[in-house]
């Protein structure tokens, strides 16, 4: 059985593993040196399978594609939680790809929906590539996904079942979204409704693709499909306060995207419920306004006024908590510290 060490800093690929910068806390630095280790596996596996894409041009888009700043969180969770339930790391890769796989393909998507000229600061594919090719390899990685997702043969078929119901559920959910900006009678049973469709499925697909490649049994694998849709969720909650309160250049995009959009996110839907009328009625004029300036601040303090954004980080709390207790199916070892620190890490990150 191939193990990728938790802090080593040369994998057994020989790989190396840059080492993990001062500003991470002590507490996440095996974290984030693991991370970065299966980080560089999947990079190379994702260079190695692009091989094959003999034409220039559709190469280079779909190579470019992966050239970003990736941080391969679901291949992590994909690898370690098999690792965790005693599976082989190497059995693990392929599920990993093909997570990573359907996930670059709902940016793609996002990109082209949204308008979006640029994602961490690099123009988006269909800025740089136009949107006939982009939308190409866009068909080439779910292919690839579908590929990925049958080599284990002895799991090929529920794999692809996963696969095609996650992304069947992604779609319902990245609909839900841009719906929701139609809609002012939005509860929060309709946001987490949707953050499980676009966001959690494709996390607990994650942990479900994991346990699999460990065979693990129906009832260990339930548990961490449940892990995976909670801290799925809470990354969902936890992307709506960064977008009001993260360093514009780690988040890689502007502060306030969302309001200017009209985005209808987790804590836009508290407020409209809990807000004072004339404090509601100034942040719809405000909800949508492509140039705001000076006054996206005053929309911001209109929410922290009302207490939504502290509600939003609370209910991530909360989310964060349930998703841990799913981790006592599996033995105590170090992948199962890891993915511990893992779902802390969700409220850790700042882009």
């Amino acid at each position: 059985m191939m193990t990728l060490p938790a802090n080593a800093a040369t994998t057994k690929n020989g790989l190396s593993v840059s080492p993990v910068g001062a500003t991470v806390p002590v507490a996440f630095r095996p974290l984030a040196e693991r991370a970065q280790a299966i980080a560089k596996v999947i990079d190379a596996a994702i260079a190695r399978d692009l091989d094959e894409v003999t034409q220039p041009e559709l190469r280079q888009a779909a190579t470019y594609l992966f050239e970003g700043k990736g941080k391969r969180l679901r291949p992590f969770l994909v690898i370690t939680t098999a690792e965790a339930a005693g599976g082989d790391f190497e059995d693990a890769i392929p599920p990993a790809l093909a997570v990573e796989y359907l996930h670059n393909l709902s940016l793609i998507h996002d990109d082209m929906m949204d308008g979006s000229a640029e994602r961490h600061a690099q123009p988006t594919l269909h800025t740089r590539f136009g949107l006939g090719l982009s939308l190409l390899v866009g068909d080439l990685l779910y292919a690839k996904a579908v590929e990925q997702a049958s080599r284990i043969r002895r799991h090929a078929l529920q794999m692809v079942h996963v696969l095609g119901e996650t992304a069947k559920q992604m779609c319902f959910g990245q609909f839900d979204d841009l719906s929701f900006e139609r809609r002012l009678d939005l509860d929060i049973d309709d946001y987490l409704r949707m953050a499980s469709r676009k966001t959690s499925a494709l996390y607990r697909a994650s942990c479900i693709f994991g346990m699999l490649a460990a065979d693990a049994d129906p009832d260990r694998l339930a548990a961490m499909a449940s892990f995976g849709e909670k801290i799925g969720t809470a990354f969902q909650i936890w992307d709506d306060v960064l977008d009001l309160q993260a360093d514009p250049l780690r988040l890689g995009k502007p502060v306030g995207l969302d309001i200017q959009d009209g985005k209808k996110t987790l804590i836009v839907i508290h407020f409209l419920k809990h807000a004072r009328p004339t404090a509601r009625k100034r942040f719809l004029e405000l909800l949508g306004k492509r140039d705001l300036n000076g006054e996206l601040q005053e929309a911001i303090a209109l929410l922290e006024e009302a207490g939504s954004i502290a509600f939003a980080r609370d209910l991530a709390t909360e989310y964060l908590v349930e998703a841990k207790r799913h981790l006592a199916v599996l033995p105590a070892n170090p992948q199962r510290a890891l993915l511990d620190s893992y779902a802390d890490f969700m409220l850790q990150r700042r882009h």
